[in-house]
Protein backbone atom coordinates (compact mmCIF):
# COMPACT_ATOMS: atom_id res chain seq x y z
CA UNK A 1 0.00 0.00 0.00
CA UNK A 2 3.02 2.33 0.75
CA UNK A 3 4.19 1.93 -2.64
CA UNK A 4 0.74 2.42 -4.56
CA UNK A 5 -0.04 5.36 -2.31
CA UNK A 6 3.60 7.04 -2.17
CA UNK A 7 6.29 5.78 -4.33
CA UNK A 8 3.49 4.59 -7.04
CA UNK A 9 2.16 7.99 -7.22
CA UNK A 10 5.52 9.61 -7.72
CA UNK A 11 6.70 7.08 -10.35
CA UNK A 12 3.10 7.32 -11.93
CA UNK A 13 3.84 11.58 -12.01
CA UNK A 14 7.98 10.72 -13.17
CA UNK A 15 6.29 8.77 -16.22
CA UNK A 16 3.64 11.49 -17.17
CA UNK A 17 6.20 13.99 -16.86
CA UNK A 18 8.57 11.39 -19.52
CA UNK A 19 5.65 11.35 -21.96
CA UNK A 20 4.95 15.04 -21.88
CA UNK A 21 8.81 15.84 -22.29
CA UNK A 22 8.82 13.32 -25.16
CA UNK A 23 5.92 15.05 -27.16
CA UNK A 24 7.53 18.20 -27.03
CA UNK A 25 10.52 16.76 -27.65
CA UNK A 26 9.07 15.06 -30.64
CA UNK A 27 7.26 18.77 -31.56
CA UNK A 28 10.39 20.99 -31.20
CA UNK A 29 12.20 18.03 -33.19
CA UNK A 30 9.92 18.69 -36.12
CA UNK A 31 11.46 22.88 -36.19
CA UNK A 32 13.79 22.72 -38.87
CA UNK A 33 13.85 26.26 -39.85
CA UNK A 34 15.30 28.94 -37.34
CA UNK A 35 15.49 32.68 -37.58
CA UNK A 36 17.44 34.60 -35.66
CA UNK A 37 15.18 37.55 -33.69
CA UNK A 38 17.26 40.09 -35.22
CA UNK A 39 16.75 39.13 -38.85
CA UNK A 40 15.40 41.79 -41.01
CA UNK A 41 12.79 39.56 -42.23
CA UNK A 42 10.93 40.11 -38.23
CA UNK A 43 9.21 43.19 -37.98
CA UNK A 44 9.86 44.95 -34.61
CA UNK A 45 8.03 47.65 -32.68
CA UNK A 46 8.60 49.28 -30.15
CA UNK A 47 12.01 50.08 -27.64
CA UNK A 48 14.67 47.35 -27.95
CA UNK A 49 18.58 46.69 -28.34
CA UNK A 50 19.97 44.10 -30.36
CA UNK A 51 22.08 42.07 -27.49
CA UNK A 52 25.34 39.79 -28.56
CA UNK A 53 24.61 40.69 -32.60
CA UNK A 54 26.42 37.85 -32.89
CA UNK A 55 23.62 35.55 -31.49
CA UNK A 56 21.22 37.41 -33.02
CA UNK A 57 19.18 38.30 -29.60
CA UNK A 58 17.22 41.10 -29.29
CA UNK A 59 17.09 42.61 -25.63
CA UNK A 60 13.91 44.42 -24.23
CA UNK A 61 11.97 45.09 -21.26
CA UNK A 62 9.14 47.75 -22.07
CA UNK A 63 5.68 46.11 -22.39
CA UNK A 64 3.85 46.32 -26.05
CA UNK A 65 7.03 45.49 -27.74
CA UNK A 66 6.19 43.58 -31.10
CA UNK A 67 7.93 40.85 -33.15
CA UNK A 68 5.78 39.84 -36.08
CA UNK A 69 6.74 36.87 -38.28
CA UNK A 70 5.03 35.62 -41.80
CA UNK A 71 5.00 32.10 -42.53
CA UNK A 72 4.56 30.35 -46.09
CA UNK A 73 1.78 28.00 -46.96
CA UNK A 74 2.62 23.72 -45.30
CA UNK A 75 3.57 24.87 -41.78
CA UNK A 76 1.97 23.55 -38.64
CA UNK A 77 3.94 24.25 -35.86
CA UNK A 78 6.06 28.02 -35.00
CA UNK A 79 8.20 28.49 -31.58
CA UNK A 80 10.69 30.96 -30.32
CA UNK A 81 13.23 31.04 -28.41
CA UNK A 82 13.34 33.36 -25.06
CA UNK A 83 15.78 33.93 -22.19
CA UNK A 84 13.69 35.49 -19.32
CA UNK A 85 15.85 35.72 -16.72
CA UNK A 86 13.39 38.30 -14.73
CA UNK A 87 13.50 38.03 -11.33
CA UNK A 88 9.56 38.30 -11.26
CA UNK A 89 7.54 40.44 -9.06
CA UNK A 90 5.72 40.09 -5.43
CA UNK A 91 2.23 39.13 -7.23
CA UNK A 92 2.38 36.80 -9.86
CA UNK A 93 5.91 37.41 -11.35
CA UNK A 94 6.80 36.14 -15.13
CA UNK A 95 7.01 38.09 -18.32
CA UNK A 96 3.09 37.07 -19.64
CA UNK A 97 3.10 37.37 -23.53
CA UNK A 98 0.55 37.03 -26.71
CA UNK A 99 0.08 35.26 -30.11
CA UNK A 100 -1.87 36.77 -33.20
CA UNK A 101 -2.31 35.51 -35.56
CA UNK A 102 -4.03 36.46 -39.43
CA UNK A 103 -4.37 34.39 -42.44
CA UNK A 104 -3.35 34.73 -45.60
CA UNK A 105 -7.26 36.05 -45.98
CA UNK A 106 -6.86 38.34 -43.29
CA UNK A 107 -9.16 36.05 -41.12
CA UNK A 108 -8.57 33.83 -38.04
CA UNK A 109 -10.34 31.73 -35.62
CA UNK A 110 -9.85 33.30 -32.31
CA UNK A 111 -12.15 36.70 -31.51
CA UNK A 112 -9.56 39.66 -32.42
CA UNK A 113 -6.96 37.61 -33.87
CA UNK A 114 -5.79 36.88 -30.27
CA UNK A 115 -4.38 32.98 -29.97
CA UNK A 116 -3.08 32.42 -27.16
CA UNK A 117 -1.07 34.08 -23.96
CA UNK A 118 1.55 32.33 -21.93
CA UNK A 119 4.06 33.49 -19.19
CA UNK A 120 8.14 32.45 -19.69
CA UNK A 121 10.42 31.70 -16.95
CA UNK A 122 13.94 31.23 -16.31
CA UNK A 123 13.28 27.34 -16.56
CA UNK A 124 12.04 27.15 -20.28
CA UNK A 125 13.58 28.60 -23.35
CA UNK A 126 11.42 27.64 -26.46
CA UNK A 127 7.86 28.49 -26.32
CA UNK A 128 4.85 27.32 -28.69
CA UNK A 129 3.29 29.54 -30.35
CA UNK A 130 0.77 27.79 -32.79
CA UNK A 131 0.70 24.03 -33.22
CA UNK A 132 -1.90 22.89 -35.86
CA UNK A 133 -1.67 20.17 -37.09
CA UNK A 134 -3.95 19.52 -40.27
CA UNK A 135 -3.85 23.48 -40.76
CA UNK A 136 -7.27 23.27 -39.23
CA UNK A 137 -9.23 26.41 -38.98
CA UNK A 138 -12.32 28.03 -38.76
CA UNK A 139 -13.53 27.73 -42.42
CA UNK A 140 -13.02 31.33 -43.29
CA UNK A 141 -9.31 30.88 -42.97
CA UNK A 142 -7.21 30.70 -45.62
CA UNK A 143 -3.57 29.09 -44.70
CA UNK A 144 -2.71 28.83 -48.86
CA UNK A 145 -0.93 31.82 -48.85
CA UNK A 146 1.29 33.73 -45.93
CA UNK A 147 0.10 33.39 -42.48
CA UNK A 148 1.28 36.31 -40.22
CA UNK A 149 1.83 35.75 -36.06
CA UNK A 150 2.68 38.22 -33.77
CA UNK A 151 4.41 37.80 -30.32
CA UNK A 152 3.12 40.92 -27.90
CA UNK A 153 4.95 40.98 -24.29
CA UNK A 154 2.15 42.36 -21.77
CA UNK A 155 3.60 42.51 -18.57
CA UNK A 156 5.41 45.77 -17.50
CA UNK A 157 8.97 44.94 -16.13
CA UNK A 158 7.89 46.66 -12.69
CA UNK A 159 5.97 43.39 -12.27
CA UNK A 160 8.17 40.66 -13.64
CA UNK A 161 11.15 41.92 -11.81
CA UNK A 162 13.40 43.15 -14.98
CA UNK A 163 16.51 45.25 -15.94
CA UNK A 164 18.53 46.08 -18.59
CA UNK A 165 21.47 44.23 -17.22
CA UNK A 166 19.54 41.03 -15.99
CA UNK A 167 16.49 40.73 -17.99
CA UNK A 168 14.46 39.32 -20.86
CA UNK A 169 15.32 38.88 -24.97
CA UNK A 170 14.10 37.11 -27.56
CA UNK A 171 16.34 34.91 -29.38
CA UNK A 172 15.10 33.05 -32.41
CA UNK A 173 11.79 31.95 -34.25
CA UNK A 174 11.60 28.40 -35.39
CA UNK A 175 9.14 26.68 -37.48
CA UNK A 176 8.56 23.41 -39.52
CA UNK A 177 8.04 25.27 -42.84
CA UNK A 178 9.33 28.19 -43.84
CA UNK A 179 9.96 31.95 -43.14
CA UNK A 180 8.55 34.31 -45.82
CA UNK A 181 11.87 36.39 -47.85
CA UNK A 182 10.92 39.28 -45.96
CA UNK A 183 9.46 41.13 -42.87
CA UNK A 184 5.76 41.78 -42.94
CA UNK A 185 5.11 44.95 -44.04
CA UNK A 186 5.09 48.10 -41.75
CA UNK A 187 1.94 50.25 -41.12
CA UNK A 188 1.22 53.23 -43.04
CA UNK A 189 0.40 54.90 -39.79
CA UNK A 190 2.29 54.77 -36.57
CA UNK A 191 1.71 56.35 -33.11
CA UNK A 192 3.53 56.46 -29.79
CA UNK A 193 1.27 56.46 -26.49
CA UNK A 194 2.92 57.83 -23.19
CA UNK A 195 1.40 57.44 -19.57
CA UNK A 196 0.99 55.37 -16.72
CA UNK A 197 -1.29 52.68 -15.67
CA UNK A 198 -4.14 53.81 -17.75
CA UNK A 199 -2.42 54.06 -20.59
CA UNK A 200 -0.17 50.62 -19.80
CA UNK A 201 -3.67 48.40 -19.61
CA UNK A 202 -2.77 47.75 -15.95
CA UNK A 203 -5.71 46.08 -13.72
CA UNK A 204 -8.30 45.97 -16.62
CA UNK A 205 -9.92 43.19 -15.02
CA UNK A 206 -8.65 40.66 -17.05
CA UNK A 207 -10.54 37.42 -17.29
CA UNK A 208 -6.94 35.45 -16.59
CA UNK A 209 -6.65 36.77 -13.43
CA UNK A 210 -10.61 35.12 -12.49
CA UNK A 211 -12.02 37.79 -11.19
CA UNK A 212 -8.82 38.97 -8.91
CA UNK A 213 -8.07 42.94 -8.62
CA UNK A 214 -4.57 42.15 -7.39
CA UNK A 215 -1.06 44.54 -9.11
CA UNK A 216 0.09 41.36 -11.16
CA UNK A 217 0.90 40.43 -14.50
CA UNK A 218 -2.33 39.04 -15.05
CA UNK A 219 -3.77 42.14 -14.68
CA UNK A 220 -1.24 44.31 -17.18
CA UNK A 221 -2.81 43.77 -20.56
CA UNK A 222 -1.46 46.47 -22.98
CA UNK A 223 -3.52 45.17 -25.89
CA UNK A 224 -7.04 45.74 -24.07
CA UNK A 225 -6.13 49.60 -23.11
CA UNK A 226 -7.85 52.35 -25.23
CA UNK A 227 -4.21 53.46 -27.24
CA UNK A 228 -4.25 49.47 -28.24
CA UNK A 229 -8.20 49.72 -29.53
CA UNK A 230 -7.38 52.55 -31.41
CA UNK A 231 -4.63 50.57 -32.82
CA UNK A 232 -6.33 47.92 -34.94
CA UNK A 233 -6.91 46.92 -37.56
CA UNK A 234 -8.79 49.23 -39.91
CA UNK A 235 -11.10 45.70 -40.04
CA UNK A 236 -11.76 45.93 -36.46
CA UNK A 237 -12.65 49.45 -36.07
CA UNK A 238 -8.53 50.60 -35.22
CA UNK A 239 -6.25 52.88 -37.35
CA UNK A 240 -4.33 50.22 -38.64
CA UNK A 241 -1.24 51.48 -37.08
CA UNK A 242 1.89 50.32 -36.00
CA UNK A 243 2.07 52.08 -31.56
CA UNK A 244 4.75 51.69 -29.32
CA UNK A 245 3.80 51.98 -25.44
CA UNK A 246 6.01 54.00 -23.01
CA UNK A 247 4.11 53.55 -19.86
CA UNK A 248 4.62 52.31 -16.46
CA UNK A 249 2.06 51.98 -13.54
CA UNK A 250 2.06 55.00 -10.84
CA UNK A 251 4.10 57.08 -12.56
CA UNK A 252 3.93 61.05 -12.63
CA UNK A 253 5.52 63.58 -15.16
CA UNK A 254 8.18 63.78 -13.16
CA UNK A 255 8.32 67.69 -11.82
CA UNK A 256 10.64 69.12 -9.55
CA UNK A 257 14.32 68.88 -8.02
CA UNK A 258 13.70 65.47 -6.32
CA UNK A 259 10.56 63.63 -8.36
CA UNK A 260 11.66 60.73 -10.17
CA UNK A 261 8.53 60.20 -13.24
CA UNK A 262 8.23 60.19 -17.12
CA UNK A 263 10.34 63.19 -18.03
CA UNK A 264 13.24 61.17 -16.93
CA UNK A 265 12.28 57.95 -18.07
CA UNK A 266 11.32 58.67 -21.44
CA UNK A 267 14.96 59.06 -23.34
CA UNK A 268 15.64 55.49 -22.58
CA UNK A 269 16.00 52.26 -24.37
CA UNK A 270 14.73 50.38 -21.57
CA UNK A 271 12.29 51.35 -18.49
CA UNK A 272 14.41 49.00 -15.64
CA UNK A 273 17.54 51.38 -16.27
CA UNK A 274 19.74 49.14 -14.24
CA UNK A 275 23.26 50.61 -15.52
CA UNK A 276 21.95 52.41 -18.64
CA UNK A 277 23.29 49.43 -20.32
CA UNK A 278 21.99 51.12 -23.64
CA UNK A 279 21.59 54.75 -23.23
CA UNK A 280 18.85 56.37 -24.96
CA UNK A 281 16.65 54.62 -27.41
CA UNK A 282 16.96 56.31 -31.08
CA UNK A 283 13.76 57.90 -31.96
CA UNK A 284 14.70 58.25 -35.50
CA UNK A 285 14.04 54.34 -35.70
CA UNK A 286 10.81 54.56 -35.18
CA UNK A 287 8.80 58.19 -36.24
CA UNK A 288 5.47 58.60 -35.65
CA UNK A 289 2.67 60.64 -37.14
CA UNK A 290 1.59 61.35 -33.34
CA UNK A 291 2.46 61.42 -29.58
CA UNK A 292 -0.38 60.84 -27.37
CA UNK A 293 0.05 61.96 -23.97
CA UNK A 294 -1.71 60.94 -20.77
CA UNK A 295 0.47 62.16 -17.45
CA UNK A 296 -1.69 63.83 -14.48
CA UNK A 297 -3.86 61.01 -12.98
CA UNK A 298 -0.80 60.07 -10.47
CA UNK A 299 0.40 63.78 -9.88
CA UNK A 300 -2.49 65.23 -8.91
CA UNK A 301 -1.72 69.11 -9.55
CA UNK A 302 -3.15 71.32 -7.45
CA UNK A 303 -3.80 75.05 -8.42
CA UNK A 304 -2.23 77.02 -9.85
CA UNK A 305 0.25 74.42 -10.63
CA UNK A 306 2.96 76.61 -12.30
CA UNK A 307 5.89 74.66 -11.85
CA UNK A 308 3.88 71.35 -12.92
CA UNK A 309 2.89 73.12 -16.11
CA UNK A 310 5.91 74.67 -16.80
CA UNK A 311 7.93 71.09 -16.51
CA UNK A 312 4.82 69.81 -18.93
CA UNK A 313 5.40 72.61 -21.29
CA UNK A 314 9.31 71.71 -21.23
CA UNK A 315 8.81 68.20 -21.87
CA UNK A 316 6.42 68.29 -24.88
CA UNK A 317 9.31 70.00 -26.52
CA UNK A 318 11.81 68.41 -25.57
CA UNK A 319 9.52 65.07 -27.43
CA UNK A 320 9.22 67.57 -30.48
CA UNK A 321 12.60 69.64 -31.04
CA UNK A 322 14.79 67.17 -28.88
CA UNK A 323 13.64 63.81 -29.02
CA UNK A 324 12.07 63.01 -32.33
CA UNK A 325 13.24 66.51 -33.95
CA UNK A 326 9.94 67.23 -36.17
CA UNK A 327 8.69 70.62 -35.31
CA UNK A 328 5.59 69.20 -36.91
CA UNK A 329 4.85 66.10 -34.90
CA UNK A 330 1.27 65.83 -33.51
CA UNK A 331 0.82 66.05 -30.10
CA UNK A 332 -2.53 65.24 -27.84
CA UNK A 333 -2.11 65.91 -24.38
CA UNK A 334 -5.00 63.37 -22.39
CA UNK A 335 -7.45 63.96 -19.61
CA UNK A 336 -9.75 60.85 -18.28
CA UNK A 337 -10.94 58.67 -17.83
CA UNK A 338 -10.06 58.48 -14.07
CA UNK A 339 -10.58 61.98 -13.19
CA UNK A 340 -10.78 64.99 -15.06
CA UNK A 341 -9.55 67.02 -12.35
CA UNK A 342 -6.09 68.30 -14.40
CA UNK A 343 -8.39 69.01 -17.62
CA UNK A 344 -7.45 73.39 -16.79
CA UNK A 345 -3.90 72.49 -17.04
CA UNK A 346 -4.24 70.52 -19.75
CA UNK A 347 -5.60 72.94 -21.82
CA UNK A 348 -3.35 75.90 -20.14
CA UNK A 349 -0.29 73.82 -21.06
CA UNK A 350 -1.75 73.03 -25.01
CA UNK A 351 -2.64 76.85 -25.17
CA UNK A 352 0.84 77.48 -24.35
CA UNK A 353 2.15 74.87 -26.74
CA UNK A 354 0.45 75.66 -29.80
CA UNK A 355 1.51 79.58 -28.71
CA UNK A 356 5.01 78.05 -29.42
CA UNK A 357 4.00 76.78 -32.06
CA UNK A 358 3.99 72.89 -31.75
CA UNK A 359 1.03 70.87 -33.01
CA UNK A 360 -1.13 70.25 -29.58
CA UNK A 361 -4.30 69.10 -28.94
CA UNK A 362 -6.63 68.12 -26.05
CA UNK A 363 -7.64 64.57 -26.46
CA UNK A 364 -10.94 64.13 -23.67
CA UNK A 365 -10.84 60.54 -22.58
CA UNK A 366 -13.65 60.72 -20.08
CA UNK A 367 -16.80 58.66 -19.91
CA UNK A 368 -20.43 59.36 -19.06
CA UNK A 369 -20.00 56.50 -15.90
CA UNK A 370 -17.59 55.51 -13.58
CA UNK A 371 -14.71 52.64 -14.56
CA UNK A 372 -15.66 49.40 -14.00
CA UNK A 373 -12.18 48.03 -13.66
CA UNK A 374 -10.19 47.10 -10.45
CA UNK A 375 -9.42 49.92 -8.09
CA UNK A 376 -11.25 52.46 -10.20
CA UNK A 377 -8.86 51.72 -13.34
CA UNK A 378 -10.98 51.34 -17.36
CA UNK A 379 -11.48 48.19 -17.58
CA UNK A 380 -11.33 45.94 -21.04
CA UNK A 381 -14.88 46.95 -21.40
CA UNK A 382 -14.44 50.73 -20.68
CA UNK A 383 -11.31 51.11 -22.98
CA UNK A 384 -12.99 50.11 -26.07
CA UNK A 385 -16.05 53.40 -25.02
CA UNK A 386 -12.72 55.40 -24.49
CA UNK A 387 -11.04 54.64 -27.97
CA UNK A 388 -13.97 55.31 -29.81
CA UNK A 389 -14.82 58.54 -28.10
CA UNK A 390 -10.72 59.45 -28.84
CA UNK A 391 -11.11 57.59 -32.45
CA UNK A 392 -13.23 60.71 -33.93
CA UNK A 393 -11.12 63.43 -32.01
CA UNK A 394 -7.65 62.32 -33.32
CA UNK A 395 -8.80 61.32 -36.89
CA UNK A 396 -10.47 64.94 -37.18
CA UNK A 397 -7.07 66.13 -36.49
CA UNK A 398 -4.80 63.72 -38.62
CA UNK A 399 -7.11 63.61 -41.43
CA UNK A 400 -7.65 59.74 -40.71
Amino acid sequence: SDWMGGRGLLLLLLLQLVVVLGQVGCLWALLTSTMAASDGRVKWVGRRAVDVPARGQVTFDWEGVTATVALRSGFTVLAVNISDNCKGGPVGGGSRWLVTMTTSNGKTAPPNHRVSTFYSSPIQQVYTMFNNPGNRCDPNCDFSGNTTFSLVRLSESRLSGCSATSGLSVNAFMTDGDFTATAPPAAKRRLEFVGDSITAGDLNYDTEGAGQCANAVFNDDVTLSSGAQLCRPESLGGFGADCMYTAWGGITLGYGPQQWGMTQLYPYTFSALGNNAYGSWSFTSFPVDAVVINLGTNDRPAPPALGWQQAYVSFVNKIVHGYYQDPKLTVFLCYGPMTSSYQPFVVNITSTLVKQQINAHVLDLTLPHAMTGCYGHPSAADNIEIAAKAKGQMAAVLGW
